[in-house]
């Protein structure tokens, strides 16, 4: 495998048996993609990093540099440590509103919200070049301080924050995220954003309950025993199918919210179904946007071992491992959120296996949303067994 291998992300061939209840998941990610680094300068391996993965790179960039710095000793300073977690916020703004601005349309038969995502898009591309203007957080190990443009980025979330009024909310996003059900519904009612519509076409046909599975999510990893996992004889085994005390948990926006009110409504009435999903990925949304405004420190930072980097990526958890001999890499794996949603046991084949449905182009529509819901890092095929 190299860098110019156009099959270098992979894909999951997922195939639903809706009549029998059944889904299997076949995942072609190349996992041991992270090998290639192994043998290569710290400085080779972080400007290679954005080259290996498209799909939430900013995130993969921090979490390989976390891990490079905490395994030669190296920490980085405080408001550098601030400024990445910045960086990851506005990716992750980023990745959601692409997904309900330009995906969420295609599921009601209307036409993208591209002006708009635009628009916001433009805004937080500035105020990534605000935060880190020399484009050095992620490829200067032990950094002691960044160079933030404090007044610019100020200024630029307060765009945001308006735009997402406008736009997605049609209210702030603070006020937006206190809402209760009974609030929700009259907004899904009363209101014509991609958001809201989406919302509605699933009211609309019931399928609020839909894929609702239990609701393990995945916990806060124990660094020690991640650690031994990562570097065991069994590793690459725990990488492709990972499990943590016999539950393959489900990571994400409806893990990292699971205690937000509003979400606890919605399991007690829908359970932890296609509903409560999507509602948790426009709150992370409206919690972002109030988090960038305020300069409020990120919540998913955690306690690691030398050479052990985990954070909370769009999709989910990420973890990084690099083992160093001098200023080579000698080791290097990466455990991502989709081998843990998508895995044999993980939550997307538990809420596929909830699809009973005799005809088969309603089957493929509520298996779409389902996995579109979860969000795989990569491209996927989906063939939908038809009854005989």
């Amino acid at each position: 495998m190299n860098l110019s291998d156009g099959s270098i992300e992979g894909r999951l061939d997922i195939h639903l048996s809706p009549q029998g209840g059944d889904a299997r998941i076949v995942s072609t990610r190349p996992l041991h993609a992270a090998q290639l680094f192994e043998g290569k300068a710290i400085g080779e391996t972080l400007k290679l990093i954005p080259l290996l993965f498209n799909v939430c790179g900013q995130a993969q960039r921090i979490a390989a540099v976390r891990a490079i710095e905490s395994a030669a000793g190296t920490p980085a300073g405080n408001a550098v440590e601030d400024a990445r977690d910045r960086l990851k916020q506005i990716e992750t703004l980023r990745e959601h509103l692409w997904r309900v601005l330009l995906e969420w349309p295609e599921f009601y038969g209307r036409q993208q919200a591209g002006d708009t995502l635009a628009t916001l898009i433009k805004i937080l591309e500035a105020a990534k070049l605000a935060v880190d203007p020399r484009q050095r957080l992620c490829t200067r190990p032990g950094l002691a301080d960044a160079d933030t443009r404090h007044g610019v980025f100020d200024e630029l979330t307060k765009a945001l924050n308006e735009a997402l009024t406008r736009t997605l909310f049609g209210s702030t996003p603070d006020k937006w995220a206190a809402l209760d059900i009974d609030d929700l519904d009259i907004w899904v009612a009363n209101t014509d954003t991609p958001a809201a519509n989406l919302l509605r076409m699933v009211a609309q046909r019931g399928w609020q309950t839909l894929g609702r599975t239990r609701t393990d999510v995945l916990p806060d990893l124990d660094s020690g025993r991640l650690l031994e996992r990562l570097d065991g004889d069994n590793a690459d085994d725990f990488i492709a199918t990972p499990s943590w005390d016999g539950i393959t948990g489900e990571t994400g926006p409806a893990a990292r919210l699971q205690t937000h009110p509003l979400l606890g409504e919605l399991a007690n009435e829908f359970g932890h179904g296609l509903q409560l999903r999507l509602v948790a990925r426009l709150l992370e949304i409206a919690r972002l946007a109030g988090a960038l405004r305020q300069a409020s420190p990120d919540e998913s930072r955690f306690s690691e071992a030398p050479g052990l980097s985990q954070l909370e990526a769009a999709r989910g958890r990420l973890c990084h491992r690099v083992v160093l001999d001098g200023d080579r890499i000698a080791r290097y794996r990466i455990l991502a959120p989709t081998e843990w949603n998508f895995g044999p046991q993980g939550p997307a084949i538990a809420a596929l296996r909830e699809i009973h449905e005799d005809d088969a182009a309603t089957a493929r529509s509520q298996a779409k949303l389902l996995i579109h819901a979860l969000d795989p890092c990569v491209g996927y095929n989906l063939e939908v067994e038809e009854d005989a």
